[in-house]
């Protein structure tokens, strides 16, 4: 099944399903385009009202229509459209630049490759991916991993025991999670680590504050030189390493580093790059 409509500018798309797969993609066209296949398609609601365009498999006997039967659900948009979804198993990935977006799955994977606003992401045991979220980021995962090459606005993000590495953070970051590994490649800004038994890596922070607090794994944290660096750090059974040269007091207007990092039994271990 295929429907068209008019759409001279960005929409907002609904998207609700059980299994399957969905994929947006967004380019600068004037219409969007829906593309339903799989069993029972007629029984799929498409329709546009207003500047929303809907496509809801509706629920039978308290199920979504298309678990077990998977629907593999394509739409063509305008750039900076708005995207929400409702999906039980369903993967949904997306293509070109999405605006602020709502992606909620049961236990989809979730792939992002552009957002031009903010984003909010919840599944129960998918993976999450993202290119590149120009505003701010919320994600929630169960199990899931999660991996972000850039975010340009604050980010909070939490799963239970899946790994989280983001690239590059702006803004200010906060990261927990039940027992995943949290490496964090370069932030811009305050960082706030915190995990039971994984590793705690940022490899370089430039500015603001720091703080890592785990149980049984380690700390690592990379330093340029010459930033100024105030640091409280305390481990009951592991070790302390540092080569970090001293660089005094901040002169007015200079960034400087405020380092908290905590452990039982892990290792800290501070960089000079």
């Amino acid at each position: 099944m295929q429907k068209s409509f008019q759409t001279p500018g960005p929409v907002s798309l609904y998207v609700e399903v059980g299994s399957g797969g969905v994929t947006v993609h967004t380019d600068a066209v004037s219409e969007t385009v829906v593309d339903v296949n799989g069993r029972n398609t007629d029984d799929v609601i498409v329709e546009q009202r207003g500047d929303e365009i809907v496509v809801i498999a509706r629920q039978r006997g308290g199920s979504f229509l298309g678990r077990g039967q998977e629907l593999d659900i394509h739409v063509s948009a305008p750039f900076d459209s708005r995207l929400t979804t409702k999906l039980g198993s369903a993967d949904v990935r997306v293509l070109g630049r999405i605006g602020e977006s709502m992606l909620r799955s049961g236990s989809g994977d979730v792939s992002i490759e552009d957002a031009s606003a903010g984003v909010s992401v919840e599944t129960g045991s998918g993976d999450v991916g993202a290119d590149e979220v120009t505003g701010d980021l919320r994600v929630k995962s169960g199990s899931g991993d999660v991996t972000v090459d850039h975010v340009g606005g604050s980010a909070t993000i939490s799963t239970g025991s899946g790994d989280v590495r983001i690239q590059t953070s702006n803004g200010a970051l906060q990261v927990k999670s039940g027992s995943g590994d949290l490496t964090v490649d370069e932030a811009m800004h305050d960082v706030l680590l915190s995990t039971a038994s994984g590793d705690l890596v940022v490899g370089e922070v430039h500015r603001g504050q720091l703080t890592a607090k785990n149980v049984s794994g380690d700390v690592r944290v990379g330093i340029p030189a010459g930033i100024p660096v105030w640091t409280d750090v305390t481990t009951m059974t592991g070790s302390v390493r540092s080569n970090l040269d001293g660089a005094g007091e901040p002169s007015e207007g200079q960034d400087y580093i405020e380092l908290r990092a905590k452990t039982v039994s892990g290792d800290i271990i501070l960089e000079q790059l």
